[in-house]
């Protein structure tokens, strides 16, 4: 599990931010003042989706997806677009 720390200012006030990344998923945890917010990568695009949590402000949205692509480079999609889809698969 990897956690990232940092601060940013938000309309003049320091916010603090931990971004934790979930062990063997593709889900990260957002804590803002002890308010935890979960992000997945999508299963069709490597694109961070809202999962769970208080929905916070977009700006925050776009630095923790900024810093999600920066030091979590690895974490990809199952799927990708075009190559294939669920119809393939059995239901059982």
């Amino acid at each position: 599990m990897r956690n990232i720390a940092c601060t940013f200012n938000v309309d003049g006030v320091p916010t603090r931010l931990n971004l934790r990344k979930l062990p063997r998923q593709r889900r990260f945890q957002a804590i803002i003042d002890r308010n935890v917010t979960e992000y997945v990568i999508s299963d069709e695009t490597n694109n961070l989706e809202y999962y769970e949590g208080p929905v916070l402000p977009p700006y925050l949205f776009e630095k923790i997806s900024a810093l999600v692509q920066q030091y979590f480079p690895n974490v990809k999609a199952i799927v990708k677009i075009g190559e294939d889809n669920y119809e393939d698969y059995d239901d059982y």
